[in-house]
């Protein structure tokens, strides 16, 4: 991991608090979602303009339809243990609520896609590089629930016992990444743990 990639970390923190910190002054559902859609952006930017910069592949990332059943099936797999475990032992609230399950997929594809590219496609990859394999999972994981502070406009990401479960959640779906080294595995259990953990009214 190279200090650039640090100083853009640090900078994504910033930008997320305070985008996250003024979203609930727009009462329009199309204008809030864009204004925060500002941060994932730059988490799908970043990867992609790094690995054309060094003339990498995009498999580097996980962007690549290799081992691609076997992704399904860590992905599909770790989802529904998280979603049973969720459901039936720690009885967590929703962790987001909408009108209809058509805007809750795809808010939660969007949200998984542009999260699991830079947390564990980009960052984990390099920080497994230089750290190896456990460290890195470890280490990705941990700044993956630390960003999650920048959601302030709901309570529940503030408390300790909340980053663990993220941080836990992380660990998990980097574990399904170092499997497959397909984007698909984190993605897909990313997505099914947000849909399945909503609520719909």
């Amino acid at each position: 991991m190279k200090k650039i990639d640090i100083i853009f970390f640090i900078a994504i923190f910033i930008v997320s608090w305070f985008i996250f910190g003024r979203m609930t002054q727009f009462s329009n559902i199309f204008i809030r979602w864009s204004f925060g859609a500002i941060p994932l952006l730059l988490f799908i930017l970043y990867p992609i303009f790094v690995v054309i910069k060094k003339k990498e592949k995009f498999s580097e990332i996980g962007l690549t339809s290799r081992n691609w059943l076997k992704a399904i099936i860590w992905g599909g797999g770790i989802g529904l243990v998280i979603i049973i475990l969720n459901k039936y032992l720690i009885f967590n609230p929703s962790l987001s609520y909408f009108n209809s399950l058509s805007l809750g997929i795809i808010y939660w594809g969007f949200l998984s896609f542009s999260q699991e590219i830079f947390f564990r496609g980009f960052l984990q990859n390099n920080l497994e590089t230089k750290y190896g394999h456990c460290l890195g999972l470890i280490l990705a994981s941990l700044f993956f629930s630390l960003w999650h502070i920048t959601i302030r406009f709901s309570p529940y990401w503030m408390s300790l016992i909340s980053l663990l479960k993220v941080f836990l959640v992380g660990v998990l779906w980097g574990l399904s990444f170092q499997k497959t080294r397909n984007l698909i595995a984190p993605c897909l259990a990313h997505f099914l743990v947000g849909v399945f953990l909503s609520s719909y009214f």
